[in-house]
């Protein structure tokens, strides 16, 4: 029985920093907008990384249908816009979670849901949409179907 414990928390110790080392929703939303470009993710499900290739190929080279950066809203994303923006993770299930992005002191007029869910054992963005004035879903533009 003692060898059994013993070897039990062996392995939840060695399993530990693995488990600590996987980013979380927020952390996965914050490394999003570190990128350049976002039209190539790691973090995206492959359905929505496949939404986004669709719409380049499509595009043939011209804007897609997405014609704006969707991270800000439209806004130009600049080099400290990441330090003006809050993060709000609501977890919604062991493979579910929503990032909610806001300018800080803003009004949440412009603020960027993300729903998350875990694919392959990581966090992956699946969709994003806005909340406010300008309402839209990134996997319907993606698809062509809104404008």
């Amino acid at each position: 029985m003692k060898q059994t414990a013993f070897a039990l928390g062996f392995l939840v110790l060695g399993l530990a920093p693995a488990l600590a080392a996987e980013p979380g929703p927020e952390a996965v939303v914050k490394k999003l907008y570190a990128e350049p470009h976002p039209n190539h993710s790691a973090v995206y499900t492959k359905r929505l990384q496949g939404l986004f290739d669709a719409d380049a190929k499509q595009a043939n080279g011209a804007t897609g249908n997405l014609d704006f950066d969707f991270r800000l809203n439209g806004e130009p994303m600049k080099p400290d816009t990441v330090k003006n923006l809050t993060f709000k993770e609501a977890t919604e299930g062991k493979d579910q979670a929503k990032v909610t992005v806001q300018r800080k002191g803003g009004d949440g007029a412009k603020s960027i849901v993300y729903d998350l869910v875990r694919e392959d054992g990581a966090w992956r963005v699946s969709d994003a949409h806005s909340i406010g004035d300008r309402k839209w879903q990134l996997s319907t533009i993606l698809k062509g179907e809104a404008r």
